[in-house]
């Protein structure tokens, strides 16, 4: 009897969720195979797992009833947004930031709870139009705070009425703002909190996240580290400005959103610049928009990130 009154509670939040995401409800809980109550990575497929793994708070690669109700309603009860900044998991605290221009920014951070001696690198990740990043619950896991302990940030704009960055050939729109100013107050307000390495500060987006990415080397290639823009583009004339960091991008060869010659060209032009450390660059053959999915599933590519460090000046 409890075991039906579980998978029964869990459909009706399937349904739910289903209905919040926009995807067809019979199709996502169809993907509970063992009719258990419950949805693993391998049953969702990366697809939905990337829409879903916000609420795998402990990192096992499994929704249970509890992370799948946790999806349930975004609204508070006044009808603001109570959507965690950049879709992080219950691991995250989620904060208000509020910077000297006046404006307000939210963020979700993430701060490993056993104590190290040594500072520890700080990872800023920025979500794409959907308002999710899949970074951050990947730095999150337990897993991977086992190989490489790490303060993690997720903050959020809304894709609409604000972007990451400024730049006049991307924000025609007078009325749509950039987060940059106080983005970066945040970012330095928790390095001095958290006392993070200031020598092993990154940064990766994805699409939207991708362009911030980019966007944030050009104009603050002294703060970070090392780079991972994912399905992104910017100005190849701005490349030059970006020496000194290390930039690993990576593209899907089919994205039908922002084509991939937004990588190919700033690669190209980075190289043309001859920027130090010379740029990496991964294209997914066949993979179109989320080639995040990909990305972010590159064991490499957090060996590499991990082992980058800002040089003295």
């Amino acid at each position: 009897m409890k075991t039906l009154l579980t998978i029964s509670l869990c459909s009706v939040s399937l349904l739910a969720i289903a209905q919040d995401k926009g995807i067809n409800p019979e199709r996502l809980m169809s993907k509970d195979a063992n009719k258990d109550g419950k949805l693993s990575k391998e049953e969702l497929g990366d697809k939905f797992w990337q829409r879903a793994a916000g609420q795998d708070a402990n990192g096992d690669g499994v929704l249970d009833p509890t992370e799948i109700a946790a999806m349930q309603g975004k609204k508070g009860r006044k009808g603001e947004d109570q959507t965690r900044p950049g879709g992080s998991n219950a691991a995250f605290q989620v904060r208000e930031f509020k910077g000297t221009n006046g404006q307000t920014l939210r963020y979700s951070l993430f701060v490993p709870a056993q104590k190290t001696d040594a500072p520890l690198p700080l990872v800023l990740c920025l979500h794409g139009s959907g308002g999710n990043t899949a970074a951050a619950n990947v730095l999150a896991a337990p897993e991977m705070q086992a190989k490489h302990p790490c303060i993690v940030i997720a903050p959020a704009c809304d894709g609409k009425s604000t972007r990451w960055v400024e730049g006049g050939f991307r924000i025609k729109d007078k009325e749509v703002r950039a987060v940059m100013p106080e983005l970066m107050e945040m970012l330095d307000a928790v390095m001095d909190e958290f006392k993070a390495d200031p020598a092993r500060i990154y940064l990766t987006g994805q699409s939207l996240g991708g362009v911030g990415s980019w966007g944030l080397i050009a104009n603050h290639p002294g703060k970070f580290a090392a780079a991972v823009p994912v399905c992104g583009f910017w100005d190849p004339a701005e490349a030059a400005k970006m020496n000194g960091v290390a930039i690993w991008a990576f593209h899907g060869a089919d994205d039908p959103t922002v084509p991939v010659s937004g990588s190919r060209d700033m690669i190209a032009a980075l190289k043309k610049a001859a920027v130090t450390p010379e740029p990496k660059y991964t294209e997914f053959p066949g993979v179109g928009h989320g080639s995040w999915v990909q990305t972010y599933e590159t064991a490499e590519l957090w060996e590499w990130l991990f082992a980058q460090r800002k040089a003295k000046p």
